[in-house]
């Protein structure tokens, strides 16, 4: 019996992102019973090394990780029973249960649904005054903060987030990796709790690297609430989040320059962060199996030569989703060969090692039915499907991992759905 070092990435996609709430939800629950009981285990076992998301599976990463997270002003922090209550948490915040909530979220995909037949609308600006307005008048009549806005969300979710026990979180060797991309520059970056860890002059496992000696085009930034929160703004819907006084190297070498930072949703950069797992100064700190929690199908059925305009929306959203994924892992599955066939006794692969990648999906049905509008839906009945499916689909696929060991199918062939289907 050999005990895995997983990272989990969780994809961005809305509120189907409800199914990550599930598959979370169940390796948290399977890994608590499988260490309560390691004399019984027949197969492997894992350990959680980190865990990344962007936009809704940022949020998800971050109930889970904080719930993980030693915490001064909160004895129950530190725990998977914590993370899971954090998960419950969020969703349950987030879902529409007020009565003007639920008249909102009904008229919302009403329009939607609409507007995906081919009526026209007027459309919306988030920097319109009307839409200050209409939130205004929303909380007037019931609307919750945290059903209004990811900053108020964010704060219910992590109430002390400030009390976060820093010193002690390197003993954990729990990650998180959040992606949103800063809107002038066109940066991707990453809020990153070993960033966290390295400007408070506590140990880390980073590699080193000077971003402000040169434009790399992506940067690493310590975790915050204001970070999480940028990597769910969609730019149609909502005002790019602003981040005051942050850093950003010039066409100098060595000069940087202070300005606020805009931030749009991380569809735009990483969904998820992969690759920085392994940005790591020793092997022994990368992962062993990276699980993707994909919300965006890869592969899709239509008639092509059929597609209405909504059809090919929501198609142009999955792949937009997809994109940046595919092109970190296919770098992972490319390195893997390399190591196969040139082995790591010597540079550049000594500090590389073979990683595998599986994916945990959706069934296909669920996926048929599902469109880029439904996204959008904040119903209890919405998310609370989504979320029952995602802990039965994790139940099995937890259960077929550990009885077929290296014959569990991984990417990129788990990524496609049988033909059968």
């Amino acid at each position: 019996m050999a005990t895995k070092k997983v990272a989990v990435a969780c994809q961005g996609g809305g509120t189907h992102a409800a199914f990550t709430w599930g598959v979370l939800t169940e390796i948290l629950r399977t890994k608590q019973q499988w260490d309560a009981n390691p004399a019984t285990a027949e197969g492997d076992t894992f350990d959680l090394l980190g865990i990344s998301g962007t936009s809704a599976g940022a949020l998800c990463a971050l109930a889970t990780w904080y719930g993980m997270a030693p915490n001064t002003a909160d004895s129950d922090c530190g725990s998977i029973d914590k993370a899971i209550e954090r998960l419950d948490f969020l969703w349950t915040t987030f879902a529409a249960i007020t009565p003007i909530e639920t008249l909102h979220n009904r008229s919302t995909q009403a329009l939607l649904h609409l507007e995906e037949k081919g009526l026209p609308f007027p459309a919306s600006n988030p920097y319109d005054v009307g839409g200050s307005i209409a939130l205004a008048s929303l909380s007037i009549l019931g609307a919750r903060p945290p059903y209004l806005s990811f900053p108020a969300l964010l704060d219910a979710l992590c109430p002390h987030f400030q009390s976060i026990d820093w010193p002690k979180i390197p003993d954990i060797r729990f990650r998180i990796l959040v992606g949103a991309i800063e809107v002038l520059s066109g940066n991707l970056e990453v809020f990153d709790s070993e960033k966290s860890l390295v400007e408070k002059g506590l140990p880390s496992i980073c590699k080193h690297i000077d971003q402000y000696s040169a434009t790399r085009w992506s940067m690493c930034r310590a975790l915050s609430l204001q970070g999480v929160a940028a990597s769910g703004t969609l730019p149609e819907i909502l005002r790019a989040q602003k981040i005051e006084n942050t850093i950003f190297p010039t066409s100098q070498p060595g000069v940087t320059v202070r300005r606020d930072a805009y931030y749009w949703d991380g569809l735009y950069s990483q969904n998820p962060p992969v690759r920085d797992f392994f940005r790591v100064a020793d092997r022994e700190n990368k992962p062993d199996e990276i699980w993707v929690i994909r919300i965006n199908p890869q592969e899709y059925e239509a008639d092509i030569d059929n597609m209405a305009l909504a059809d090919i929306r929501d198609r142009e959203n999955d792949l937009a989703g997809n994109l940046s994924l595919h092109q970190e892992l296919d770098h992972i599955v490319s390195l893997n060969e390399w190591i196969s066939a040139y082995g790591t006794d010597r540079p550049p692969l000594s500090n590389c090692k073979p990683v595998t990648v599986r994916t945990i999906k959706m069934n296909s049905p669920t996926t048929r039915n599902l469109r880029h509008t439904t996204k959008f839906d904040r119903s209890v009945a919405h998310l609370s499907a989504l979320n029952e499916e995602g802990q039965a689909v994790a139940r099995q696929w937890l259960a077929d991992w550990r009885t077929l060991g290296s014959a569990f199918p991984c990417y990129p062939n788990d990524a496609r759905y049988p033909e059968t289907d």
